[in-house]
């Protein structure tokens, strides 16, 4: 959880505070539709809803914050789905295509709302083991952003990156994050359902 924790508050600081000044100018989205008056202000919305997505997840995934005080999960949990995924996730359908994409933005948001979704849903029910499958997916593919704009924002730099390939560079950064997250909430699913199978095999006496 803490390298998590860090990696989205060093996020937060370092990409969000140039839309708190509410200027158009100081927008590190590709293609603004300045010609669109509410473009901008949905980009603001979707980055303000996002932070707090960002910064309320990793304490979802924060065993130790689950055991020992439910009620601050629970609570911590609707911010992360209501004041977070679903208004970050929906502003950010709204936004994408009249920026011209990347689909993959679009891909990401969609599988991000409906894994989110599904794992509230779980919870509900509560059947917890799907809703703690379904939620680390979640969590994968809220941090596959930083991924990507790390991607953005130091590939330009090689020497003989043509300005051309900046669609295509887009592109492949939101997918790249998508992938590698989503493999790696999926390897850490079947290392921690070993772990614990192990654990209860030791656990039980011999005869």
């Amino acid at each position: 959880m803490l390298p998590a924790a860090l990696l989205a508050f060093a996020f937060v600081f370092l990409f969000v505070p140039p839309y708190l000044t509410f200027d158009p100018d100081q927008a590190r989205l590709q293609n603004l539709r300045r010609d669109i008056p509410w473009h901008y202000g949905f980009l603001v919305a979707h980055v303000i809803f996002g932070t707090v997505a960002m910064v309320t997840v990793p304490f979802q995934v924060w065993p130790r914050l689950r055991q020992r005080y439910p009620a601050v999960h629970r609570f911590m949990g609707r911010a992360y789905v209501f004041g977070g995924v679903i208004p970050s996730a929906l502003t950010s359908l709204v936004i994408v295509p009249f920026a011209m994409g990347p689909v993959g933005n679009t891909i990401g948001a969609l599988l991000w709302l409906a894994a989110t979704l599904y794992g509230w849903r779980m919870a509900r029910r509560r059947q917890y083991a799907s809703h703690r499958r379904f939620m680390i997916y979640s969590f994968a593919l809220c941090m596959q952003i930083i991924e990507g704009r790390v991607m953005v924002l130091t590939i330009p730099f090689i020497p003989g990156f043509e300005p051309s390939s900046m669609p295509l560079l887009l592109e492949t950064a939101s997918w790249i994050g998508i992938v590698l997250n989503l493999l790696a909430a999926q390897w850490y699913l079947e290392w921690s359902a070993r772990r614990n199978r192990a654990s209860l095999a030791t656990a039980v006496p011999a005869r």
